[in-house]
């Protein structure tokens, strides 16, 4: 390649660009946009449908099913998953990977859902979509303010929202725990009886008086003119003033609302969710920023505008911060910050030991340059500077310093050699151009899998891959133009004996005998590798698998599911008992604070968050801790007061997770039609998990059937009422939860009016028979329920989950010491034991279901990878025995890797697999400039045993030099960058300290072994052409 003398030749423009790279990634790296973690699109959408008091298996036939089946028409929904609860539905909904157009998919579910609407009972509230199900909040701040109402509070944090809307970059603000007012109507059962009224004739005269129609457009001197038509209700002093129709005979009589009703405004009873700050009931604000904005510097502007807001709300107000993205971001990147610069010198420190400082600077000033230059290239491919990319950078950096150590070692043993200085440059960058753009392809193509893939797996570590393939591909270049140029101006090296009395030192005399051993007792040395990888092979297979690890950030979630039936307002006060404990700074000093939520998960703080989904019964903690928290202990004190205090409370104090799936959980998914089949089942799965010693937590998603009452009416008796089913319908909803029957306007907000019981009668021991059901006609009484029909306590199920349209019942536990799959495995002989009836079926899920989807996908686009790494060895070899002896030498990286993750007791998991990819490329890069050093030896008319061992030794020091490099600067990112990347850095250590083995051991034996005395020479391949070192045209050789 011509790129090095291009470089030489055009020394000032050479310099010029690198100065420009070095000015222009400064200002980059100081002002590029960073955050946590890698933006993913979360693919979900959440449907709401509601009809109150319908009965878990209605509500199951007539609203789930029938939108459930509309969906499946879909063909982008991955996955359809129902919770039913009675009276109300909730549907998450998945996209398929590949799906680009979100906005698209999303419009058709409305599509669908429109078309499903117009089969429901009138009185179905919904279905909703929410498609914003992803959106992270980068702050959460919760409003407190006591002895005022929630009514009261509400046009102060209406204000309060205005305020952080007018900053610029703010994309949404929401509310959690600001409840609706609503205006409920108890009646005096005895004057209603005493006028004739019913509450069904009250409900049509109050929704008559406020209907909102066309009153025309008459016509003034030729003018359209509008028609307003006064007598709306439009406050509560209306509504008890509003003149209610008594019929009497042919007469009317006029009786005022407010005399045979009371009537009060109030907060949704009982509430529909609410939030809790340090034991007080708060709304909490979330703030969500628009994309591609530096967190760092919004988070300023918007801490200086929580301020401000705070400040104008009234006298007793006060405003927390609860989360805020900017300081975890702060923390997160000044750690990773912290390991790159460790690295930076450590890898510096190292190269000038083994070169000596002047050398040492030459080859250590592509480091920066590089890391600047990727740093442009990811800005101007919007790829963001988060915990990944940064981890990319920090994984290249003990890679990329190879190529020019590999150059600069080339063109110092040139200049010993007596070679002219600027000839040995242009051939140092000739020679070895395309070994090491070979080289860096390899491991380009090893990571494509994960940037080709189309998981959220995938998605999250995508940066990983690009970054990675950027930085190498970036050190490549400069290191065959910045580092010649360099060396030819700076490198002071003098042509003497210093090389030849080098390579006869003690130690180099020590390698030679060792590798003069190997190559006479091949077969033993063989025997030994292949023994020390079966038995990698066979602990790897062993070893605990851990798909992502969980996180270290300072925060714990607490998800809380109480016993099915519980109303929210037995939520909220059991959440706010709660609160106050993990408030008490005397049992927990290391909380710094903590917000609870009701019926709610809240916003989503965090990526890896999966909220829970809305339900009276559901509760959920997002606690902050202090620096140096033992998180193990106080999340183990947490748990341990929640089940003494909560015992048929299900918590779950745990970490949060990395990426995208919840870590540390077996799951199992029963599906089937029997409800009483599939508890059983479920019944069966738990007992095999609650056998294994240490699990807890064990739970199944749809819990104890709960009470019901069944109603079996006398249809004669109605009949000789004048009452129909609806009457019996419509006056037990008034009785228990409400009818709305007209709404007023409070400033562009719907006030509900809501006729209801009185607190006596909604009674949880409240015989519903004594329900007076008042007939369509107002001239017969009313008559209580249990004299038209019969009144039995029955059960029915709180929950039915359904997965794409079977039901399903999800079974999960976690273990203390043992990973997800390693339950899995243990339990996989019981497991399969369970008899299961026809149509049946037990799967795993969770992070299990993830990972076998993740390498799913990589063994999809493995092949193509690997295709293309056989692609470039061919290419650059010309023979088929050199490819082998590369591919070859792959598999041995397993011990060293194996050892090392023994050693340390960490688990095998996801990342490591990244590891492994790095390793391959490095074994893969020393074995092609070893297999290109023999054939320069070969060129140069040694023998080809004595070739052999002379490449090998020459190779020595750069290659250990290079492995002690990338060893001694993964160190930080092990210790310091967080539990994401330790696996990974384990890994990539272990396989690095026994992969002198291979390199230098058996490469050099197979290539001794498959290369004979006479076909092995200068001709040999075509190498040496691609070097330079020979002008004669190879043949082709197998």
């Amino acid at each position: 390649m011509l790129l090095t003398r291009s470089a030489l030749d055009a020394s000032r423009l050479t310099l010029f660009i690198a100065a420009v790279i070095l000015i222009a990634g400064t200002w980059t790296f100081l002002h590029f946009p960073s955050q946590e973690e890698p933006s993913v699109t979360v693919r979900d959408a959440i449907v709401s449908i509601s009809l109150p008091g319908m009965a878990t298996d209605e509500v199951e036939d007539i609203l789930a099913k029938p939108a459930e089946e509309r969906l499946r028409e879909l063909g982008g929904l991955k996955t359809i998953a129902t919770t039913v609860r009675p009276g109300s539905v909730v549907i998450q909904l998945t996209a398929y990977d590949n799906v680009t157009d979100l906005d698209a998919m999303w419009q058709k579910v409305r599509s669908k859902l429109t078309e499903v609407a117009l089969t429901y009972p009138q009185g179905t509230i919904g279905p909703f979509l929410d498609d914003d199900f992803g959106r992270v909040s980068v702050a959460s701040i919760a409003i407190t303010a006591p002895g005022v109402s929630l009514a009261q509070m509400r046009e102060p944090i209406k204000r309060f929202r205005s305020d952080l809307y007018a900053l610029k970059g703010v994309e949404r603000v929401a509310f959690y725990g600001l409840q609706d007012t609503q205006l409920y109507l108890q009646f005096d059962k005895s004057k209603l009886a005493s006028l004739g009224l019913t509450p069904t004739a009250i409900a049509q005269q109050l929704a008559a008086q406020n209907a909102i129609a066309s009153a025309g457009q008459p016509s003034v001197s030729g003018l359209g003119v509008s028609v307003s038509v006064e007598g709306k209700i439009r406050s509560v002093d209306d509504l008890r003033r509003f003149l209610l129709s008594v019929p009497r005979g042919d007469q009317s009589q006029d009786v005022t609302l407010g005399e045979v009703a009371t009537i009060q405004a109030m907060p949704t009873d009982p509430p529909q969710s609410a939030a809790v700050y340090q034991g007080q009931q708060a709304v909490v604000v979330s703030v969500s920023m628009a994309k591609g904005l530096d967190i760092a510097a919004f988070g300023k502007e918007l801490k200086a505008r929580i301020a401000e807001a705070s400040h104008r709300l009234p006298t007793g107000f006060d405003a927390d911060v609860v989360t805020f993205q900017a300081d975890v971001v702060a923390r997160e990147m000044g750690k990773m910050h912290h390991v790159m610069g460790e690295t930076i010198v450590i890898v510096m420190a190292v190269v000038m030991l083994f070169l000596g400082w002047r050398m040492g600077l030459i080859v250590g000033s592509i480091v920066p340059l590089t890391i600047l230059s990727s740093l442009i290239v990811m800005r101007a491919f919007n790829i963001e500077l988060q915990m990944v990319s940064m981890a990319a950078i920090i994984l290249a950096l003990g890679l990329l310093v190879d190529n020019g150590i590999v150059i600069a070692e080339d063109i110092e043993r040139r200049l010993k050699a007596g070679e002219e200085r600027r000839q040995a440059c242009i051939d140092a960058g000739r020679t070895l151009a395309v070994p090491l753009l070979v080289s860096t392809l390899v491991i380009v193509f090893a990571f494509s899998p994960f940037f080709l893939g189309q998981t959220s797996t995938n998605e999250y570590l995508r940066s990983l891959a690009v970054v990675l393939a950027v930085t190498l591909l970036g050190s490549w270049a400069l290191g065959l133009t910045v580092t010649p140029l360099l060396c030819f101006y700076f490198a002071m090296v003098h042509a003497d004996a210093a090389d030849v009395a080098e390579h006869e030192s003690r130690f180099y005399h020590g390698y030679r005998r060792v590798i003069g051993w190997v190559l006479t007792h091949k077969v033993i040395f063989v025997g030994a590798m292949v023994a020390l990888l079966g038995g990698a092979g066979w602990t790897l297979s062993r070893l605990p698998y851990d798909f992502l690890p969980k996180s270290d950030r300072l925060q714990f979630q607490i998800p809380l599911i109480f016993q099915a039936g519980v109303d929210s307002r037995q939520t909220l006060a059991s959440v706010r008992q709660i609160s106050q404990w993990l408030d008490n700074r005397k049992i927990n000093p290391e909380i710094e604070n903590s917000v609870g939520y009701v019926a709610d998960g809240g916003p989503r703080v965090v990526l890896g968050l999966n909220p829970p989904l809305p339900g009276a019964n559901i509760g959920y903690f997002t606690v902050s801790v202090m620096p140096d928290t033992d998180m193990d202990a106080l999340i183990t004190r947490t748990r341990k007061y929640l089940a003494n205090e909560f015992p048929n409370l299900h918590a779950e104090p745990k970490r949060f997770s990395l990426g995208a799936t919840e870590a540390g959980v077996a799951v199992y998914r029963v599906s089937g039609v029997d409800e009483a089949t599939l508890r059983s089942l479920s019944a069966q799965v738990e007992a095999v998990l609650r056998a294994l010693p240490g699990t807890f937590d064990t739970i199944n998603s749809w819990g104890p059937r709960v009470p019901r009452y069944r109603v079996a009416i006398d249809q004669r008796k109605l009949n000789a009422n004048g009452i129909t089913r609806e009457d019996v319908l419509r006056a037990l909803q008034v009785r228990y939860s409400g009818y709305q029957a007209a709404s007023i306007d409070d400033g562009g907000a719907a006030v509900p009016i809501v006729l209801r019981g009185s607190a006596t009668e909604r009674a949880s021991d409240a015989d519903p028979g004594d329900t007076l059901i008042y007939p369509a006609s107002s001239s017969m009484s009313p008559v209580a329920l249990n004299a038209l029909a019969t009144i039995a306590l029955d059960s029915e199920p709180g929950v039915v989950q359904r997965r794409n349209l079977s039901r399903t019942i999800t079974v999960t536990a976690r273990n203390p010491t043992l990973t997800a799959q390693q339950i899995a495995d243990r339990l996989a002989p019981a497991i399969a034991r369970i008899h299961l009836p026809p149509g049946y079926a037990i799967t795993l899920g969770g992070e299990i279901a993830d990972s076998a989807e993740a390498n799913e996908v990589i063994a999809q686009y493995m092949p193509l990878a690997i295709g293309g790494m056989l692609l470039l060895f061919v290419w650059q070899f010309n023979s088929f025995r050199k490819v082998f002896i590369v591919v070859a030498s792959v598999p041995f990286i397993l011990i060293g890797s194996t050892l090392a993750l023994v050693v340390s007791g960490y688990p095998f998991g996801f990342m490591a697999t990244f590891g492994l990819l790095a390793l391959a490329g490095i074994i893969v890069n020393n074995a092609v400039l070893l297999l290109e050093r023999i054939e320069v030896e070969l060129a140069e008319g040694r023998h080809h045993h004595e070739a052999v061992i002379e490449a090998a030794v020459k190779r020595l020091r750069p290659i250990v030099m290079t492995k002690l490099t990338c060893i001694v600067g993964l160190i930080p990112l092990m210790l310091f960058a967080g539990p994401l990347w330790t696996g990974m850095a384990i890994t990539l250590i272990g396989g690095l300290l026994l992969g002198t083995l291979v390199t230098l051991g058996l490469i050099p034996l197979l290539y001794d072994t498959l290369f004979r005395e006479n076909d092995a020479g200068p001709h040999d391949g075509s190498t040496a052409l691609r070097i330079g070192s020979s002008p004669a045209r190879p043949s082709p050789e197998a």
